[in-house]
């Protein structure tokens, strides 16, 4: 994925002051250059303005002073606020200062190319504003931005601590409103410490853009937002949000697309009473590796002083609301609170289409990993990881009207007491599950619907056999240490193994980004399941017995009943022609412990079986995976001390006259069966015995030909 960053635009002249042009000649000179240009028929060049750097000092300034150095600086903030400033223009706070009860309502706009920029000087703690119980309007903030385009606010702290008095209070506000509310251009807010501020409802926080108005008041948008590394702590009521009164105003109309251009990377929100992130009405807004930790009713506040907060219902960490083509990518959220519902890290809200989560880890949120709205459509989810997310809502929560999803390539790890769902179907839009490894070792559920498919998925613990999936793989995926993850960049425990029984075990994904978790290229060689790409070279497994019969003998193979030969079918095959009694034949070596073996099978009568015994050690103890057309069934089992039990089946087509493959691996004490390549059964021996013996052919009243026969390890 191109990582995208912000776009500048024309500004509309209305919002700022004209470009100041300097000349800077001579008098001959210029009119040398006047009569150049009467000559060439074209004006005269003119330079873009370099601007004016004003320097404030809370300590040592003064009003009085022109602000224009170090050593005349000027002092409060308020003599900031009163200054309408020209593209270009600098705004330095000396670092150590601190302003009580003050704060920033900044004028002017910039230009591209030129924006007006506030930052620090000097070396020591970023410059503080503390705004108190101050208010403009019945609204407090430490820095505002009013109707103005191209502006930078970089390396400050903003607090305003704990106030009885209840009212809206944003840490950075940029509002479009009223007659001078229009279409406005590029706002970079970056490297800011903001913290301890609650405000009375969802429209205040740590840093918010609202377009504001009602009735026939102009409408605001913005293009080319970054919102970059910034901390925000113990705030109420939403971390960093976009939000348009499109939603509220009906002569309004850009629900959609507000913001465009939007980028929030880097930021670390914490402790935060409602939303994490949250972006509405944007168009392809990329928000990526930012932290978010404790969402939802998670503020550290005096309930005698601050006791106004809003009664929260439901909480998400960093979501998108009537968006389009948003990109989450490289970003973690743990410890989000379920309320009254929700509770999840990630969330396809209402309205978002054409939006992607990838490359994402979260932990221990309490509504389960992944919230899908109603009318959404065209999402994906993939090469993220869920660690420990508890289920208060399931893995994954598709509310009624949602659209189509694809979910793939993903882990959802789970050694906790989860119960609920892992998967869970839509109602109207079609779930498809790919390539995805759900590690289960609580008791977790597994979804079933006509809305869903399956395809290629890794089931492990409890109920994996559970999903309609024709190709899953219910053994150990084979990860180096799942569960180990302290954070995003601490996953390597998600790799698999090179023995991984899941690496070129997937399908490819069309249009799948190009690269896995890790950020590894797609594919190598065929696709694997999981967020890891393997990419090493797998070595191919030694070979311990192979036989093909093409020397049109059987010789090593010790027979018990039936009528053996070989036959020509297509190549040379061994065959069984005797339809009575049991049939059965053996090789190998008994030392054979762990180990694939696999043969061609073609049932010749209707209503027959066949079946590949493994660790034979003789006629009275061996296991044995068969196919019976009596009842359609894959069949396996276990025989001990002469008595034969089933010990697991499952329905499967069973056709005489038309050859399949059947494999069988057996490691330790777990068989994993198949037939057709198609994984159709697992089992744990808890007695393990035999651990060990040869291979061979067993059939009851069945004629049945063999061939292309292989055991490796």
């Amino acid at each position: 994925m191109t990582t995208r960053g912000y776009r500048s635009g024309a500004m509309n002249p209305a919002q700022g002051k004209p470009r100041r042009w300097l000349y800077r000649f001579s008098m001959p000179g210029l009119i040398g250059l006047l009569l150049f240009s009467l000559l060439a028929g074209m004006s005269a060049p003119v330079a873009d303005a370099a601007g004016t750097t004003y320097y404030v000092d809370a300590a040592q300034g003064s009003d009085t002073n022109p602000g224009t150095g170090e050593t005349a600086a000027w002092k409060s903030l308020g003599k900031v606020n009163s200054v309408t400033f020209s593209p270009g223009d600098r705004i330095l706070l000396k670092a150590g200062s601190v302003w009580n009860d003050q704060y920033l309502d900044l004028h002017g706009s910039g230009t591209e190319g030129n924006p007006i920029t506030v930052d620090r000087y000097g070396s020591g703690d970023k410059p503080l504003i503390n705004f108190g119980n101050t208010a403009v309007g019945g609204e407090g903030f430490g820095v505002r931005l009013r109707n103005v385009s191209y502006w930078e606010i970089n390396n400050l702290e903003i607090t305003s601590g704990q106030h009885a008095t209840d009212m809206r209070r944003s840490g950075v506000l940029v509002v479009g409103e009223g007659s001078g509310a229009g279409d406005f251009r590029h706002i970079t807010i970056r490297n800011l410490d903001i913290h301890d501020i609650f405000g009375t409802d969802r429209r205040t926080g740590g840093i918010n853009f609202h377009a504001r108005g009602a009735g026939s008041a102009p409408e605001s948008t913005w293009d080319g937002i970054l919102i970059e590394n910034n901390t925000i702590t113990n705030v109420a009521d939403t971390g960093i949000q976009t939000m348009t009164d499109a939603f509220l105003n009906s002569a309004w109309t850009h629900k959609f697309d507000a913001f465009r251009g939007v980028v929030i990377r880097g930021n670390t929100v914490e402790r935060i009473h409602r939303d994490g992130i949250l972006v509405r009405a944007g168009v392809s807004p990329l928000i990526e590796y930012n932290k978010t930790k404790s969402i939802g009713e998670a503020c550290d506040i005096d309930t005698a002083v601050v006791n106004y907060l809003d009664n929260i219902a439901v909480v998400a960490a960093q979501w998108a609301y009537y968006t389009t083509g948003a990109v989450f990518q490289y970003n973690e959220a743990s410890d989000t609170r379920m309320l009254e519902g929700d509770g999840q890290p990630w969330d396809f809200d209402v309205e978002v289409h054409d939006s992607i989560y990838q490359y994402n880890y979260s932990y221990n949120n309490q509504g389960g990993t992944l919230l899908v709205m109603n009318n959404t459509n065209n999402n994906i989810f993939r090469y993220n990881i869920s660690q420990d997310d508890l289920d208060g809502n399931g893995a994954f929560h598709l509310v009624s009207g949602g659209g189509n999803l694809q979910i793939y390539n993903n882990i959802i790890y789970r050694s906790g007491t989860q119960n609920r769902a892992l998967t869970h179907a839509s109602n109207t839009g079609m779930v498809n599950y790919t390539n995805n490894i759900f590690y289960n070792a609580a008791s977790g559920q597994y979804t079933n619907s006509p809305r869903m498919t399956y395809s290629h998925n890794s089931f492990y613990g409890a109920n994996a056999n559970v999903p309609s999936d024709p190709y899953k793989i219910t053994g150990n995926p084979g990860l180096v240490s799942p569960g180990t993850a302290t954070g995003r960049d601490s996953a390597d425990g998600y790799k698999l193994l090179p023995s991984s029984p899941l690496i070129h075990a997937g399908i490819a994904v069309p249009d799948n980004g190009g690269l896995d978790y890790f950020g590894n290229p797609l594919y190598n060689g065929a696709p694997d399941v999981g967020v890891f790409e393997f990419q090493g070279t797998v070595t191919p497994p030694a070979v311990l017995f192979q036989e093909d019969f093409e020397d049109n003998d059987y010789a090593g193979w010790t027979t018990s009943g039936g009528a053996w030969s070989v036959t020509q079918d297509g190549t040379m095959a061994l065959s069984q022609n005797s339809g009575t009694g049991e049939a059965l034949a053996y090789t190998g070596d008994a030392s054979w412990r762990n180990y694939t073996y696999s043969a061609r099978v073609k049932l010749l009568n209707a209503f027959g079986n066949v079946g590949l015994l493994f660790r034979y050690a003789d006629a009275s103890n061996y296991y044995m995976f068969r196919l019976n057309d009596s009842g359609d069934k894959a069949e396996l089992f276990k025989k001990t001390a002469g008595t034969l039990t089933m010990v697991s089946s499952t329905t499967t087509s069973v056709t005489p006259g038309q050859w399949t493959e059947l494999k069988v691996t057996v490691s330790g004490s777990t068989v994993t069966a198949y037939a057709g390549g198609v994984q159709l059964l697992q089992w744990t021996d808890t007695a393990a015995q035999p651990a060990g013996g040869k291979i061979g052919l067993r059939m009851h009243s069945s004629t049945a030909r063999i061939d292309d026969i292989k055991v490796t390890e």
